[in-house]
């Protein structure tokens, strides 16, 4: 007898990013691979009233999710969710910028700041990478 799923069960990212590419036909794990996107659960939802469906993505590090119907719908909600986090990186770079300038004489962890540097470089190239294998896949 097979073990009846929890209710607390969840996929994980990479069983997510396995059936989304199955199901639509995307293909962008290299992109994905080390990013600051990870998925948290992919859901099939039925408006009871309206009797129409869409898929949705729950992403893990925010409160945000991704709905869509078909492929197309994916793609293009997909590269505006990209966008907005390329965008919130630029203005976290800007403000560690701004930092960095107002603590002229001040000690603070440069480490750290650099550490965040990196972290912020690092994930406007994935987010971009990730954009652009879209941008080709439409």
């Amino acid at each position: 007898m097979k073990n009846p799923t929890k209710l607390n069960d969840k996929p994980t990212h990479e069983e997510i990013y396995e059936k989304l590419s199955s199901l639509f036909n995307v293909k962008f794990k290299v992109q994905l691979k080390d990013s600051p996107i990870v998925f948290d659960n992919f859901l099939q939802v039925k408006n009871v009233v309206l009797k129409n469906e869409n898929y949705v993505i729950l992403f893990r590090s925010e409160k945000e999710i991704l709905k869509f119907k078909d492929r197309n719908d994916f793609i293009d909600n997909f590269i505006n969710f990209i966008d907005i986090k390329i965008k919130e990186f630029e203005e976290e770079f800007e403000e560690l910028q701004n930092f960095e300038r107002r603590s002229m004489g001040i000690k603070y962890d440069e480490n750290e700041v650099y550490m965040r540097h990196e972290s912020i470089g690092h994930g406007t190239m994935k987010l971009n990478q990730i954009r652009n294998k879209l941008i080709n896949l439409k």
